[in-house]
């Protein structure tokens, strides 16, 4: 069917579609500066102590790793450590090998002596993660003083180094950790229970190597605030007098799942809370990148662009729907600002009144409303957040929390009283892969919203959000446009928000 759009509208949908491409680059942009060979490059190049662990001429080095961005780590180490390097194991996603085929950044060489485990398909452990775990302890437990073992660490190792304690199954374990999930548990608490539950999280993996000559740890971080100990559960990162089981209790209660656990992880967590560790001495940790490597980036190529470009928080944690009518409101009054609809004086007030309540500890608040009330009203303004929200799943759809925050602000955008077409709002995961899903995230916005009207209701949109059905929603929309797609790029430093205010719509 052909459809008659009035001139208004095609110029619109022209520049929706402009500024739609910069901010899928801008997002492209932060993905590619936390890619390992970017990331190992910057650090190899700054860092002396990342330099020196690369150089004990006279030991056997071997590698070890879990995590989505492990692939691309390996393929560095192998590069930097030549016939140094004497073996190893790596935990990586089921598909990985397949996706990054041809790519020489995610290719090990023909003669490796990495062996490669592809398991944990939608980030679930399954018997692959139980074997790469046990095989990676094994060669944990083989160093000596001739040997360095190198481990690589990145988000998504929890579900790739799955080694339940004596009397837990997998499946006990599994299901305990998708109930605490659909929940809307935070990554901290997930991997607290974890580490709780686990013959090597936290700090196991590293006091199994305590006869190697140096145990090295690189880093890339998915979790706000860079908790070494919680990133991939901390498998070498050994903490001293921490309640391990009695945090893991407290958290279990917290979400009303103490009553329903099997006798097995009872068993295992009523156990004396506080465990003794013994010192390590050969174990270092390198923090490769976070986060705040992709926000710069974006920041960088948004200011080339000659965009004004703001960043509210590279800490945004909690639920979606909390989060959703902030975007919306910090829409709202830049919208209204720009258009000259309120004065200076009433958006400061307004943004104020906004930002004050919120809990990320990085918000520079009276900095940020500052750069954005009195920045150029005729440049676009792009306001860049960053973190791991989470979503309580109450439906039975498909979707993800990035899909679900980008519909969110899409309904909530279109409702207020002046609808702005000049705002859109990208939301994705830095790792490609958002829910059990084949997108990183989508688009919102209430040209979206319109869209979605051509053919359905906008109540319908909510029966939606009520389903956590946030993908087929952006499926029925325009044949899935407003979707963000990149596959599995190789790293995760969480999610990425891009809000934009483009004055130049407005005429």
């Amino acid at each position: 069917m052909i459809r008659s759009w009035p001139q208004f509208a095609r110029k619109m949908s022209t520049a929706n579609s402009a500024s739609l491409t910069n901010l899928r680059e801008l997002f492209l942009c932060g993905v590619e500066a936390v890619k390992p060979k970017s990331l190992f490059d910057g650090c190899h190049m700054s860092a002396g102590s990342i330099r020196e662990s690369f150089l004990h001429d006279h030991k056997r080095y071997h590698v070890v790793g879990f995590g989505k961005a492990v692939l691309g780590m390996a393929v560095q180490l192998e590069c930097h450590l030549g016939s140094r390097l004497s073996g190893g194991c790596i935990s990586i996603p089921t598909g990985t090998g397949e996706r990054f085929a041809g790519e020489a950044e995610f290719t090990l060489s023909p003669s490796t002596a990495i062996e490669v485990i592809e398991c944990a398909r939608n980030n679930l452990p399954d018997e692959g993660s139980l074997m790469a775990a046990k095989k990676i302890k094994q060669i944990a437990h083989s160093m000596t003083s001739d040997d360095v073992l190198c481990v690589l660490v990145s988000g998504g190792g929890s579900a790739l180094l799955c080694l339940p304690k004596e009397l837990i199954t997998l499946e006990e374990k599994l299901q305990l950790i998708k109930s605490l999930a659909t929940a809307g548990a935070s990554i901290d608490e997930l991997n607290n229970v974890r580490i709780a539950l686990s013959e090597v999280k936290g700090g196991q993996l590293a006091l199994a190597a305590e006869h190697a000559y140096r145990v090295y740890s690189y880093v890339i971080s998915d979790i706000v605030g860079d908790p070494v100990a919680l990133i991939a559960s901390g498998p070498t990162v050994v903490q001293k007098g921490v309640a391990v089981n009695g945090k893991a209790k407290e958290i279990l209660e917290k979400y009303g799942l103490w009553s329903k656990l099997p006798d097995s992880i009872l068993k295992v967590i009523e156990q004396p809370t506080v465990r003794e560790v013994k010192e390590t001495y050969n174990n270092d940790l390198f923090l490769l990148g976070n986060n705040e490597v992709a926000v710069n980036c974006i920041v960088q190529q948004a200011q080339a662009r000659d965009w004004e470009c703001i960043v509210l928080s590279k800490r945004i944690e909690g639920n979606v729907i909390d989060l959703a009518p902030v975007y919306i409101q910090l829409a709202a009054i830049l919208y209204n600002l720009k258009t000259n609809f309120i004065s200076e004086t009433i958006a400061k007030e307004k943004l104020r009144e906004l930002l004050t309540p919120l809990p990320y500890s990085d918000v520079k608040m009276e900095e940020f409303i500052s750069q954005a009330v009195e920045g150029n009203k005729e440049k676009p303004l792009l306001i860049v957040g960053a973190g791991e929200p989470t979503v309580c799943v109450s439906g039975g759809g498909k979707g993800g929390r990035n899909q679900e925050l980008a519909l969110r602000f899409t309904v909530g955008v279109r409702e207020l009283e002046r609808v702005p077409d000049a705002v859109c709002f990208l939301s994705a995961g830095t790792d490609g892969i958002d829910g059990p899903t084949d997108v990183a995230g989508a688009i919102g916005g209430a040209f979206v919203a319109r869209e979605f009207e051509e053919t359905f209701h906008l109540a319908e949109a909510k029966s939606f959000l009520e389903q956590n059905d946030s993908y087929r929603f952006y499926e029925a929309v325009s044949g899935g446009q407003y979707f963000v797609k990149t596959g599995h790029t190789g790293t995760n430093v969480m999610d990425v928000h891009l809000l934009l205010i483009n004055p130049q719509w407005v005429k």
